[in-house]
């Protein structure tokens, strides 16, 4: 599934959002896309939000519920000329933009290999984007 673009949002704003495993992640910038899906196998609501500001730098939240349980998570990544600096709420991490794409690689890989409804999702999200 692509993430759908709210045409409506399209000046900056500031945000909070919300993490359930650190500190909450503040941003301005506009919202590029978001998209809620359901899985009918697990019952699991997911609602997921992506940010992005004119520095190129971006914010990401992604919910998911079960029932009356909820986890919250919310990253950001602030691009630099060599480096990438990624922040979850509780470590800040500088990594080298390249090394950085390729862990993104080889963890869709690992969701491939274990048959996981997240890396079909991502997959499909993958291939609309070509």
């Amino acid at each position: 599934m692509k993430m759908t673009k709210n045409a409506g949002c399209d000046s900056e704003r500031n945000v909070s959002l919300a993490n359930d495993f650190g500190e909450d992640i503040s941003f301005t910038g506009h919202l590029v896309g978001e998209e809620m899906y359901f899985n009918d196998d697990t019952g699991m609501l997911t609602m997921e939000k992506l940010f992005k500001n004119n520095e190129q730098a971006m914010a990401y939240s992604i919910i998911s519920a079960i029932g009356h349980a909820r986890e919250r998570r919310s990253y950001s990544v602030v691009p630099g000329k060599e480096t990438s600096r990624v922040d979850n709420g509780t470590l800040q991490l500088d990594l080298d933009t390249d090394m950085l794409f390729e862990l993104l690689t080889l963890a869709i890989e690992s969701e491939q290999n274990s048959n996981s409804t997240v890396y079909e999702h991502v997959r499909r999200k993958l291939a609309a984007n070509e």
